[in-house]
């Protein structure tokens, strides 16, 4: 990790012999942070930004790792939501904004505990 623009010469900075395992990493605005990722499995890897924000402009790739088995009942195939872009721009699926979807079952739960509520407090009235 530094502060400005990588180079060909920060290659030198990296931290090839005692790195820290991590699943999570942060960069700082206006940094930027090498990432050593050992793939250690056969099947598709994801790795993203979880910055939601900028999401959609490529902070996200999925590798594939190889079976050397010659079989594929280990890999899963492409998500759905996965976003293409350049020359794979044409496979792209139509993507639904979570707010223009079905109710969540959260706003389910929370409407059928207001009704339940509203409920018990005229349960007294009705039996008066």
């Amino acid at each position: 990790m530094d502060y400005g623009d990588w180079t060909e010469n920060s290659r030198g900075t990296y931290n090839k012999w005692d790195g820290v395992a991590r699943s999570t990493i942060q960069v700082y605005p206006g940094a930027w942070t090498a990432v050593l990722v050992s793939l250690d499995n056969v099947g598709t890897w994801n790795l993203r930004s979880e910055d939601l924000d900028s999401w959609y402009l490529g902070q996200e790739t999925y590798i594939s790792v190889v079976n050397p088995e010659g079989t594929n009942k280990t890999e899963l195939p492409v998500p759905d939501n996965a976003l293409y872009c350049g020359l794979l721009k044409d496979m792209q699926k139509p993507q639904t904004p979570h707010a223009q979807g079905e109710k969540s079952s959260s706003s389910l739960r929370s409407s059928l505990v207001s009704t339940v509520m509203l409920f018990l407090a005229a349960f007294p009235i009705l039996l008066w």
